[in-house]
């Protein structure tokens, strides 16, 4: 039994390490976590090497950030490469436009990080996406 770190927010394909903690398990945390290297040089013997298997029928979420021109139909162009063509699983949708630049953070459930590489790619390529990257979502 393990549990994900909610400092970091593991997904299958990111870079992990297990963490055996007191009274809590084994809990998985990514290389670079903020606690990552506390938690290596402090607790080295509570360190476990951890390789994630796959498996399509868990879903994570996760959050990205998009930032672009705000423009009439941006918003169901993300949405329909994110829900239509990419068929990921959309949890929660925020965008804000000021000054012509609209800045959304979109939480979605991906399997893994391949398939979070590729959404990030796909949104990059939409016209008027200046910045995608991801974040931790809550």
């Amino acid at each position: 039994m393990y549990t994900l770190a909610n400092c970091c927010k593991p997904i299958p394909g990111d870079y992990v390490f297990g963490f055996v903690t007191q009274g809590e398990g084994l809990k998985i945390h990514r290389t670079n976590c903020p606690n990552a290297t506390r938690l290596l040089s402090n607790y080295g013997h509570r360190v476990v090497k951890t390789k994630w298997v796959k498996n399509k029928e868990i879903s994570f979420l996760t959050g990205i950030k998009v930032i672009g021109l705000d423009d009439v139909g941006v918003i169901n162009k993300i949405t329909n490469l994110i829900s239509g063509t990419l068929k990921i699983n959309i949890n929660a949708l925020t965008i804000e436009a000021k000054e012509g630049l609209f800045e959304g953070n979109v939480k979605v459930y991906v399997h893994d990080k391949d398939e979070l590489d590729e959404l990030v790619t796909s949104l990059k390529e939409l016209p008027g996406i200046e910045s995608v990257e991801r974040f931790d979502a809550e």
